[in-house]
C-alpha cells in the first residue's frame, strides 16, 4: 500500500471532518431531490452537474483481467446503479462521514463480487475502485478501508464527494477522475488528495428508462 501511505497535511482537515460522530450530523446525505439516502435503496452516481443524467459508473475491461471489474466513468450513459449499506447494520438514513460498503445492484456473471473495493495499479502505484475481491483480480494488491460520503462545501445543495479511509491508518482521500489509457473505456475512479470528484445521488426508482452498460 505504499500509494497511499505518504500521505501530506492535506489530509488533516478532511480527517477531521469524517471522524467526527455520525450522530452529531445536522444534516442526512440527500438526493437530487432533497430525499435522504436510506441503505439498500438504490442510486445512479453522476457527476454534478444542472441536469445530471449521462456520465454514470459502468464496468470494464482493463489490462489482462478476464472479467469487467473496473469501474470507470462513461460519458454517454447514466450507468449501473449502486445501494449503500451501513456497516453498524442500521436501517436508519445515512448521515457524512457514515463508514459504509458500496456495491453495484447487478454484476456480471464472472464477477465473485459486487462489491467496491480498492486495488493498487502496478504501473502507475494509484489504488483505483473495482469489484470482484481477489478472485476477480489475482496477483493486484488490495487497499484496506472503508468509503464515506462527505458534503461538497462549494458545490450545489445536494453535491456530495465520495471518500475512502485506510484501515491502517485511519488518514482519508477522496475518489477522483483519472485516465489511464485510451482502452480504459473512460477515466478510473482513483484515491488521491487531490481534484475531487465531485457527484450527485439520482434515485433509481424515479429513472423510467435508462442506458446501461453492463459487459457480458
Amino acid at each position: 500500500m505504499k500509494p497511499v501511505l505518504s500521505l501530506t497535511l492535506s489530509f488533516f482537515l478532511f480527517s477531521f471532518i469524517t471522524n467526527i460522530s455520525p450522530n452529531n450530523a445536522i444534516e442526512q446525505v440527500l438526493d437530487i431531490n432533497g430525499t435522504p439516502l436510506t441503505p439498500g435503496g438504490q442510486y445512479y452516481i453522476l457527476p454534478e452537474s444542472d441536469n445530471p443524467s449521462i456520465g454514470g459508473l459502468i464496468l470494464n475491461k482493463i489490462d489482462d483481467l478476464e472479467c469487467p471489474v473496473t469501474v470507470v466513468q462513461d460519458i454517454t450513459v447514466i450507468g449501473l446503479p449502486v445501494k449503500f449499506s451501513m456497516l453498524e447494520n442500521s436501517t436508519s438514513n445515512i448521515l457524512p462521514g457514515t463508514d459504509l460498503e458500496i456495491e453495484f445492484t447487478t454484476k456480471p456473471d464472472c464477477a465473485k463480487s459486487s462489491k467496491w473495493s480498492m486495488f493498487v495499479d502496478h504501473d502507475t502505484q494509484l489504488s483505483f475502485v473495482g469489484i470482484g475481491g481477489s478472485a476477480n483480480n489475482p496477483g493486484v494488491e488490495t487497499t484496506s478501508g472503508k468509503f464515506l460520503v462527505v458534503k461538497h462545501q462549494h458545490g450545489s445543495g445536494h453535491a456530495y464527494r465520495i471518500g475512502f479511509c485506510l484501515d491502517t491508518t485511519g488518514d482519508c482521500g477522496f475518489i477522483a477522475l483519472e485516465f489511464f489509457n485510451s482502452e480504459d473505456g473512460g477515466p478510473r475512479l482513483i484515491f488521491t488528495v487531490n481534484d475531487a470528484y465531485s457527484v450527485v445521488f439520482v434515485d433509481a426508482a424515479s429513472i423510467k428508462s435508462a442506458s446501461h452498460a453492463l459487459p457480458i
